[in-house]
C-alpha cells in the first residue's frame, strides 16, 4: 500500500519530463535546414503523425487495461527514447517519417494510461476525492516544464542543431526510469474474449448509453478543442501584428505557465464556486478570449489567448475527475483514450477547415466566426452536462 501511494508523485514527475519538449518550439527549423524538407513534406509529416495517434490512441488504451498500466507506460517510454534518438541523427525525410511514427505510438500508449493509474492508484488507497487535485498537479508540472523547455529550445539549438532531440531522447530514459518505480494497483480486471462485441459496448456508452457521461465527453471536447485551434495561429497572429519572432517562444512559455496556474487553482476554485459555475466562467473567457483575438489589431492582441489558456486549465482537472468518476475500473484507460480519439477526430474535421478559411479571408475574421461557433457549441454542451447532473434527462424520460 506505501508503494501505492507515491504513485501520484511519480506521476507527476512522469508527466513533468513528458511535456520537457526541447525540440518542439524549434522543430520546424530543423526540418528545413537540418532535413531540407519543404513545406509540403513539414505538414505531410504532421499528417503521418496525426494519423499513427489517431490509429493507435483507443487499442493502447483498451491494451492498457488488459496489460497493465505500468507496463503500457514502460513501452511508450522506450519508443519515445527510440523517436527522439533516430530524430538525432536524422538525415533525410524518411528517418523523420519513422521517428514520428515511433512517437506517435508511444504517445498512444501513454495517453490515457497516465491518467487511469492515478485515478486507480487515488482509490485504492481511500484518497478517490483527491483526484481533482492531483490531476492539477499533474497538469502544472507538465505545462510548466513545457514552458521551460520552450524558454531553452533557441539557446539549444544555436549550441547545436541536434542537441534539443539527443536531450529529448535522455529525458525519456529518466522517465523510462520514474515509470519503472510505478507499482500496478490491483484492478478488476476485464473478462477475456468477445472484444469486438466489448468494444462496440463501450462506444456506445461513450456516444449516449450513458448520458452523463456523454454530456462531460461533449463538453470536455468543445472547452478543449476552444483551446487547441488557436496554439496553431497565435504564432503568426502575434508576428502579423508587429511582435518580434525572438518573443514567440517566451510567448509560448507564458501560455503554458497560464495553464499549469490555472491547474493548480482548478480544485480550489471549484471548491469556492462549484462546479457549474467554474465551467460556465470557462465558457466566457472562450467568448471573452475569440473576441479579443477577432476584434483587437494591436501590437497585445494576442493577450486575449492566454483568456483561452486560463480556461483550458481551469476545466481539465474539474472535468476530468467527474469523468473518472463514472468509468469502470476494468475499461478506464480504454474510455480515457477512446474520449482522445474522439478529440483528435473533432480536430482533423475542424482544423483543415480553419486553416484554409484563414488563408483566404486573413486571421481576423476567421477567429470571430470561429469564437462564435467555439462558444455556442460550448454553451449547448454546458448545457447538456447542468441537465445531467439535475436528472433532467431521468425525468424526461418518467415523464414519456
Amino acid at each position: 500500500m506505501r508503494d501505492l501511494a507515491r504513485n501520484p508523485r511519480l506521476l507527476c514527475a512522469f508527466h513533468g519530463l513528458q511535456m520537457s519538449l526541447f525540440p518542439v518550439a524549434v522543430i520546424t527549423l530543423f526540418w528545413q535546414r537540418a532535413l531540407g524538407m519543404s513545406m509540403h513534406e513539414i505538414l505531410l509529416l504532421q499528417g503521418i503523425f496525426g494519423v499513427t495517434v489517431a490509429a493507435f490512441e483507443f487499442p493502447s488504451g483498451y491494451l492498457a487495461d488488459r496489460l497493465g498500466y505500468r507496463r503500457s507506460l514502460l513501452v511508450g517510454s522506450v519508443l519515445n527514447v527510440l523517436g527522439w534518438g533516430l530524430y538525432a541523427s536524422a538525415t533525410s525525410f524518411a528517418h523523420a517519417v519513422a521517428a514520428e511514427a515511433l512517437l506517435g505510438v508511444g504517445l498512444s500508449l501513454i495517453s490515457g494510461t497516465d491518467a487511469a493509474l492515478m485515478y486507480e492508484s487515488l482509490a485504492e488507497t481511500g484518497r478517490g476525492n483527491e483526484y481533482r487535485r492531483w490531476d492539477g498537479r499533474f497538469r502544472f508540472f507538465g505545462q510548466i516544464s513545457e514552458g521551460v523547455a520552450a524558454l531553452a529550445a533557441g539557446l539549444l539549438f544555436v549550441l547545436a542543431p541536434r542537441l534539443p532531440f539527443a536531450l529529448q531522447s535522455g529525458v525519456w530514459i529518466v522517465a523510462f526510469v520514474v515509470a519503472f518505480r510505478l507499482r500496478e494497483p490491483e484492478r478488476h480486471l476485464p473478462q477475456p474474449g468477445g472484444h469486438l462485441r466489448h468494444i462496440g459496448r463501450m462506444v456506445r456508452t461513450i456516444l449516449g448509453g450513458d448520458r452523463k457521461l456523454a454530456a462531460i465527453v461533449l463538453l470536455t471536447v468543445a472547452l478543449g478543442m476552444s483551446s487547441f485551434i488557436p496554439v496553431w495561429l497565435v504564432p503568426l497572429y502575434a508576428t502579423e501584428a508587429g511582435v518580434a519572432e525572438v518573443w514567440i517562444g517566451p510567448i509560448w512559455a507564458v501560455a503554458n505557465f497560464v495553464v499549469a496556474i490555472a491547474s493548480l487553482l482548478s480544485d480550489r476554485v471549484v471548491s469556492r464556486f462549484g462546479l457549474l459555475p467554474t465551467l460556465l466562467a470557462c465558457v466566457v473567457l472562450i467568448a471573452v478570449g475569440y473576441g479579443g483575438l477577432a476584434l483587437s489589431f494591436g501590437t497585445f492582441g494576442f493577450a486575449f489567448y492566454f483568456c483561452l489558456t486560463l480556461q483550458r486549465g481551469l476545466f481539465g482537472p474539474a472535468l476530468l475527475h467527474e469523468e473518472q468518476k463514472r468509468l469502470t475500473s476494468a475499461d478506464r484507460a480504454g474510455f480515457l483514450s477512446l474520449r482522445s480519439l474522439l478529440f483528435r477526430l473533432a480536430f482533423f474535421a475542424v482544423g483543415p477547415a480553419v486553416g484554409s478559411a484563414v488563408d483566404s479571408h486573413g486571421q481576423h475574421p476567421v477567429l470571430l466566426w470561429v469564437g462564435i461557433a467555439m462558444t455556442g457549441v460550448a454553451v449547448v454542451a454546458w448545457a447538456l452536462f447542468a441537465a445531467s447532473r439535475t436528472g433532467y434527462f431521468t425525468r424526461c424520460r418518467l415523464k414519456g
